[in-house]
């Protein structure tokens, strides 16, 4: 018992050193940073929107190889994951009485782990190269449907069916994640310095959508519902895993694939989600904190996941 709480002490602090800690410092550098400069955080999120997130989805996309059962198979677990996690959300926003925005945005944040940034060198450290191919399949289908989905329910919680499409196709990522899909599917390639610029751009999601994060927490630091920031983490950190054992179960999924998913499930929420509520105007002050306190979090509840996986 000693020797495993030792082991797991070890890969606690190896985990919060390598993957948690340098997200937390972007995050205080963005903090510092408008304390300082007081910029518009809102230009900040929209270059993330507009330039940096479409760039890297459609890279992901381009250079993702697929395996039409694999990615079935993670279809129907990612969809039958999130449709799980959605509902929870609507039934404690029931109980809780929220606000339709206020349920949105935690169900938003339940539903969207972060796969890329976080996940995908999570799963590395954890489960091997073989698992990445996996969890990059599970990171595009992700940008697919919180560019879609994601953001019929966001912009909905306040605007009527036509204005929300309307606000839905105005988005680059809607179109960036299309043409990703489509270019594989006909075989064709995008030239050499394209990719490059692309890459380039890709490259700068990460430090600019965390920095921004931390602007936007300087700029906005009270809650309003205490309650809702304690069950986004919940359903995303503790739930969300557990829903998953049960997806992979009841779909026969086993082996590599089945850990991946499982692991994934347990990342923190999406930085994307504090992206997509500032351009929206809909409740970026929860979705920050929502942010921010599950990859706090995460540093003790993806350890335990994963030494459950590999046990």
């Amino acid at each position: 018992m000693a020797v495993i709480s030792v082991a797991m002490m070890s890969a606690l602090g190896r985990l919060f050193w390598e993957r948690v800690l340098p997200v937390l410092l972007l995050i205080t550098l963005g903090y510092l940073f408008q304390r300082r400069m007081r910029v518009d955080a809102a230009t900040l999120n929209r270059v993330n929107l507009f330039l940096f997130v479409p760039a890297l989805a459609l890279v992901r996309l381009v250079e993702t190889p697929f395996s039409a059962s694999v990615l079935g198979k993670i279809a129907s677990a990612v969809s039958l994951n999130m449709a799980a996690l959605y509902a929870l959300s609507w039934l404690l926003s029931i109980l809780l009485r929220w606000q339709r925005a206020t349920m949105t945005t935690v169900a938003l944040a339940a539903m969207f782990a972060n796969a890329g940034n976080y996940g995908l060198p999570l799963v590395e450290l954890v489960l091997g190269r073989q698992a990445v191919s996996y969890q990059a399949l599970v990171f595009v289908l992700n940008n697919l449907l919180f560019f879609t989905v994601g953001v019929v329910l966001m912009a909905g919680s306040q605007r009527p069916l036509k204005t929300t499409l309307r606000q839905m196709f105005s988005l680059p990522p809607v179109y960036a994640v299309a043409v990703g899909l489509l270019l594989p599917m006909v075989g064709i390639s995008l030239p050499a310095p394209l990719m490059t610029a692309l890459r380039y751009l890709g490259d700068g999601l990460i430090p600019v959508a965390l920095t921004s994060l931390g602007a936007q927490l300087a700029e906005r630091t009270e809650i309003g519902d205490g309650a809702a920031l304690v069950a986004a983490t919940c359903l995303r950190l503790i739930a969300s895993p557990i829903i998953m054992v049960g997806v992979v179960h009841l779909l026969g999924i086993s082996g590599t694939l089945a850990k991946t998913l499982i692991l994934g499930a347990a990342a923190p929420a999406a930085v994307n989600t504090v992206v997509l509520a500032i351009e929206l105007h809909v409740n970026p002050s929860l979705a920050s904190a929502i942010v921010l306190v599950t990859t706090l979090l995460s540093a003790l509840t993806v350890t335990l996941t994963a030494f459950w996986l590999i046990g």
